[in-house]
């Protein structure tokens, strides 16, 4: 790995970061509807934006039997369980919270992910680990403490 990319990266890092705030702002203002309808249509409109890059690599799609049973579980798990299920109750974390509330949640994503992989993956926690969790936490409780 050269880190010739590294600036495209971060970049799609910061846009990825500013829609996620755009979207949790516009959760909390379509109240009249579900989370479960929001999540539908955020998925329908996911699926158009996202569908001219797979149809460019079809042939990486040639190689896998979507017959497997265990192709078949693993689609199932990634996408109904951890990702829509999981999409609609944030959904509709974001429509009982305020949008401020909820971007404090989602910077604790990282720690319980990694927490996640090491309790149940055997993955190792390092000193790395430990320095960004203590900064994001330092970041957590100095917004609640100062906020107003």
């Amino acid at each position: 790995m050269t880190g010739k990319h590294i600036l495209i990266g971060v970049l799609f890092l910061v846009l990825a970061a500013l829609s996620w705030s755009f979207m949790s702002v516009m959760i909390k203002l379509l109240s009249d509807y579900s989370a479960l309808q929001i999540t539908i249509v955020s998925t329908i409109v996911a699926m158009i934006c996202l569908t001219p890059f797979v149809m460019g690599d079809l042939a990486s799609l040639s190689n896998v039997n979507f017959f497997n049973p265990k192709i078949i579980a693993c689609l199932f798990y990634v996408g109904a369980l951890s990702t829509a299920m999981a999409f609609v109750m944030w959904n509709k974390g974001l429509t009982m919270v305020s949008p401020s509330v909820s971007g404090l949640i989602y910077l604790l994503q990282p720690i319980v992910g990694t927490l996640l992989g090491w309790l149940i993956l055997g993955e190792g926690l390092t000193w790395g680990f430990a320095a960004g969790t203590a900064l994001i936490l330092t970041s957590v409780w100095v917004s609640i403490r100062f906020a107003k």
